[in-house]
């Protein structure tokens, strides 16, 4: 027969004590409202076991309920009457084939079932709940893979609750509980109802499922739960945990719900808290979309692997949202997203990192996520990309389905490999808060697909970079302005009826025959971006005043190429003419244009200005820009630049020309005006007081002619610096110039400001006025740091030097010339300066090798002095004619308030006959003080020879002279240690290289003083 036994609270051993029915009774104390709580057990004959396989040790905290275990204690019911229950248990397990049945009130009723023993809980069995069910166990809970939990919702949780704040409804879990929370059987809550792992360590190798209602595995030592109006749970980590981890290799299904895995990690930065490699499934369900997150917090790595689809294949309705954000979210390559829809709108994927990084399949292991499985899952969902720093894709993507791609950055997005697109309707955005750099190919080829621009900073197109909108219907937007999109010749000749707009270019146009310039003598003011697509093969006419692709321009034309583009000027009006390869006439910005195989020709009847890129920069910016190519001018040019003609100022609102980080490799050919006021450079022609910065020039200036012609200011970067500056600038165009020129490496006559800029092509004259290494005349100009290394040639020219042919009251410091520097008869030849006139020199130095003819004054640093040479050197051998003035420092120092100062001279002076020969100075009119010569000193028939001046006729003081002196007898010659001829001062020098028959003075009609 069965008996009826009783669960009794033995007040002394503080636990429930199994008693017979009829036994005495007494109230728990401390339960506040002093219900008596009965509590049946049915047990079989044969007596009671040891210990309880099902839950065991009860005592009812709050709340009423009975407790029956019966079917030989295979089953226990807990038949609760109020709508909630805590109830505290020594153990609470749930052996296999046993069954825990919770009978509640209604399904938003909750038990809380809480372990104060110290053992964990193992979950074998059944357990069967029509509300909710809180189990709480610190020491850790375990479904077994063969356990099967149907209950109306769970919560599980290794950290405990306060029991005020859960009869309160704040369900707040808190504590630094250790107890692992792992699920390998089966837990499924009822329709609209939830599940919640939380812990430490949560992990799920099981299977999960809450049809329209919410899963959630969370990880750290303090956690909210909160049910919305729906009766759905929502978790919140409140407290961050040393090893926390949520992962997931099994089957997590919320069918028109959510999934949430979230972790909050206090341990090292970037461990791992959640992991993925099972499946993770919330179908769109009833119209309700559903949607997963992975969330790793601030500082956790989350690992992003298996299978996560939140697709509307079956049913009606849109694709949910798949979310994954950490501080580190690392994508497995063969993760796989679905958020597609067959009767709705596809999903999206949102993957989110401190710093996102795109890399390809080869890559080290140290992405965001690979190129090959964003392309792979871009089939089935749309992307997000977004990160709190900046974004990299270095990994190639393509896609042919029409989902979108869209990356966000705090910071600045890279793109350094393709992102292709051919599916119709397909679009990429691009949102950054600070620049995007496009430096590879980004391509739509499909059909209304579009493109989608926004930066807080800059977008740069670098090398490489390249937009392809070629499909039907194309769209481009940026900074949330709309685009017309150009995709053939036709649509570009239009921009000329809507002037004011803005366009991009789709794609190559590819063209043969001729256009008419753009706007005919109107002015472009909108906005054209070439997106690094190239307009190639046409021929350009105008029969306006401006020429070129376009006419003028105060608008934005950047990212385009332009290729074997043939640009003529009119011939048909008269007055004056402005031709560019791009724009006649630019008040506004031009940045990222390059032109190869470019052929600008005046072939005009009036008198023009003519630019490989731009006939005139008035006002206006040039940027980034280059042009390769042949630019000629004719008789009626003023000024002619591989780039521009001319750069220069403009009244407001256009401000001054700027010309920065552009280059050419240009033929500038053809003739010019015979005018002092105009140009011809690699780069610019005029530089009319415009701004040149970080530019360079390449090829040749001044070649081609079949005879010589008298021309005007010819420089490898700028003819005329006219008021200008030119900054961190070079040149190495081989520049060549005829009668009456004048000749430089970089500029030819400078009237402005150069610093940090250099020269290293070779700069030949033909009876030029002035030719130099650096700038052909400087006049009231500054040079400043600057250099020149190419070889300086004129046999017949006035003014030859290896850094300025001719300065006249300029300012030169931390100057340097390094090539050969070659003159002829009568002129003045220098390995610096060719002829200094009452300009300062100042911490400059020379270093190749000065040839001159007759008649000449040859110096290793200055030819002609008549200014002031300060803690200045020269160290190439010196060589000149008969009857010239020859030293190693300078061949005449001339004026008479003119000064050298601190000067050294360390190169072999050798002259013709009746020349004076020093190896600091060969005839020296003015002060001479505190420098030295230590190069030997040589000379024909009746030359004077000294080891500091040849012919003193100024002042020497406290110098020293170190050379040898090459005496030839019966030559006739004046030779001294010091002078050879003196008829000045001499004042405390030394001449320490003297031999015997080496006097310190050779002839002295002057004053010497020891």
């Amino acid at each position: 027969m069965n008996r009826v036994y009783a669960l009794v609270w033995n007040q002394a051993l503080g636990c429930w004590n199994v008693t017979p029915e009829g036994a005495r009774r007494r109230r728990r104390a401390g339960s506040g409202k002093g219900l008596l709580v009965a509590v049946a057990s049915v047990l079989t004959i044969g007596g009671l076991p040891s210990a309880f396989a099902l839950p065991s040790g009860e005592t009812v905290v709050s709340g009423t309920a009975n407790i029956l275990t019966y079917d030989n204690q295979q089953q226990m019911s807990i038949n609760q009457h109020s709508d909630k229950l805590i109830l505290n248990w020594n153990d609470f397990n749930v052996g296999g084939g046993q069954t825990l049945t919770f009978n509640q009130p209604k399904s938003t009723s909750i038990a809380l079932n809480r372990v104060i023993g110290a053992n964990g809980s193992n979950i074998q069995g059944r357990i069967n709940a029509n509300g909710q069910v809180f189990l709480i166990n610190p020491n850790g809970v375990m479904f077994s893979n063969n356990a099967q939990v149907n209950v109306g919702g769970l919560v599980a949780s290794t950290q405990d609750m306060k029991n005020a704040d859960f009869m309160a409804g704040n369900y707040t879990f808190a504590g630094t509980s250790t107890g692992r929370m792992i699920n390998d059987g089966s837990i499924t809550a009822a329709d609209g109802g939830s599940v919640a792992l939380i812990g430490r360590v949560v992990n799920n190798q099981g299977t999960i499922k809450a049809k329209n209602g919410r899963i959630a595995l969370g990880a750290g030592d303090g956690f909210t739960v909160s049910f919305d109006s729906n009766n759905l749970l929502d978790l919140k980590v409140d407290a961050a945990a040393i090893n926390a981890l949520a992962s997931n290799g099994g089957l997590l299904k919320a069918d028109g719900g959510q999934v949430l895995m979230t972790a909050k990690s206090a341990g090292a930065m970037l461990n791992t808290v959640v992991n993925n490699t099972g499946a993770i499934e919330a179908l769109t369900l009833s119209k309700k979309a559903g949607k997963i997150t992975l969330d790793g917090g601030d500082v956790g790595v989350v690992v992003v692997g298996g299978s996560l689809n939140a697709s509307a294949l079956t049913e009606i309705g849109d694709g949910g949202v798949v979310e994954t954000k950490g501080a580190v979210t690392q994508v497995q390559l063969a993760a796989r997203v679905n958020t597609h829809a067959g009767n709705g709108k596809t999903g999206t994927w949102k993957i989110s990192s401190s710093e996102v990084k795109v890399n390809p399949v080869s890559a080290p292991r140290n992405n965001t996520v690979y190129g090959d499985t964003l392309a792979h899952n871009l089939a089935t969902t749309n992307i997000e990309l977004s990160s709190r720093g900046d974004v990299t894709v270095d990994g190639a993507v393509s896609w042919a389905s029409g989902n979108h791609l869209s990356i966000a950055a705090d910071k600045n997005i890279q793109i350094n490999n393709s992102l292709k697109g051919s599916g119709g309707a397909t679009r990429i955005e691009l949102n950054a808060g600070q620049d995007i750099a496009l430096n590879s190919t980004l391509e739509l080829s499909g059909t209304n697909s579009s493109l989608g621009l926004d930066y807080g900073g800059a977008y740069i197109q670098g090398k490489g970079g390249k937009v392809t909108l070629s499909g039907s219907g194309a769209a481009f937007d940026s900074q949330g302005q709309l685009y017309s999109v150009i995709q053939n010749a036709t649509q570009l000749q239009g921009i000329g009826s809507s002037l004011g707009g803005r366009y991009v270019l789709g794609n190559d146009i590819k063209g043969s025959g001729s256009i008419k310039t753009i706007g005919g003598s109107a002015e472009f003011s909108g906005t054209f971006d070439g997106l690094g697509n190239t307009i190639s093969g046409f021929t350009v006419n105008t029969d306006g005043p401006y020429g070129g692709l376009f006419a003028r321009s105060s608008g934005s034309i950047s990212n385009l190429n332009l290729a074997g583009m043939t640009i003529y000027g009119t011939t048909s009006n008269a007055g004056f003419s402005y031709v560019g390869g791009l724009v006649g006439m630019n008040h506004g910005m031009i940045s990222n244009v390059n032109a190869t195989n470019q052929r600008v020709y005046a072939n005009s009847n009036n008198y023009n200005n003519l630019g490989g890129l731009v006939g005139v920069n008035s006002g206006g910016s040039i940027d980034r820009s280059s042009v390769a190519g042949i630019v000629s001018g004719n008789g009626l040019t003023l000024a002619v630049g591989g780039l521009v003609g001319e750069n220069s100022n403009s009244p407001n609102p256009f401000g001054r020309g700027r010309i920065s980080n552009s280059h050419t490799n240009v033929q500038v050919l053809g003739t010019m005006q015979i005018s002092p006021i105009g140009g011809m450079g690699g780069l610019v022609g005029l530089n009319k007081n415009g701004l040149i910065t970080d530019s360079s020039s390449a090829g040749t200036v001044g070649t081609g002619f079949t005879t010589y012609k008298k021309d005007p200011n010819f420089g490898g970067l700028v003819g005329y610096n006219q008021g200008g500056e030119i900054r961190k600038s070079h040149s190495s165009v081989n520049v060549v110039g005829y009668v009456a020129s004048v000749i430089g490496g970089l500029v030819g006559l400078n009237e402005g400001y150069i610093t940090e800029s250099s020269a290293s092509g070779t700069v030949s004259g033909f009876g030029s006025m002035a030719a130099g290494g650096l700038v052909g005349i400087n006049s009231y100009g500054t040079l400043v740091n600057v250099k020149a290394s190419g070889k300086v040639v004129d046999s017949s020219g006035a003014n030859v030097g290896g850094l300025v042919g001719k300065s006249i009251r300029g300012a030169i410091q931390f100057a340097e010339a390094t090539g050969a520097v070659v003159g002829g008869n009568s002129a003045n030849i220098g390995g610096l300066i060719g002829h200094n006139i009452w300009g300062t020199t100042s911490e400059a130095a020379a270093w190749g090798k000065v040839d001159g003819g007759a008649l000449s004054s040859v110096g290793g640093l200055v030819g002609y002095n008549e200014g002031d040479l300060l803690s200045v050197e020269a160290h190439g051998k010196v060589n000149a004619g008969n009857s010239s003035a020859v030293g190693g420092l300078a061949g005449t120092n001339s004026n008479k308030s003119s000064t050298i100062f601190s000067a050294s001279a360390h190169g072999d002076v050798a002259g013709g006959n009746q020349s004076s020969v020093g190896g600091l100075v060969g005839q020296n009119n003015a002060w001479i003080s505190n420098s030295l010569a230590t190069g030997q000193v040589s000379g024909g028939s009746y030359a004077r020879m000294g080891g500091l001046a040849g012919l003193n006729l100024g002042s020497v003081r406290e110098s020293v002279a170190y050379g040898k002196i090459n005496v030839v007898p019966r030559n006739y010659q004046a030779y001294g240690g010091l002078v050879g001829v003196n008829y000045g001062s001499l004042v405390h020098n030394t001449a320490l290289g003297l031999a015997a028959s080496v006097p310190p003075v050779g002839i002295n009609q002057g004053d010497i003083l020891e």
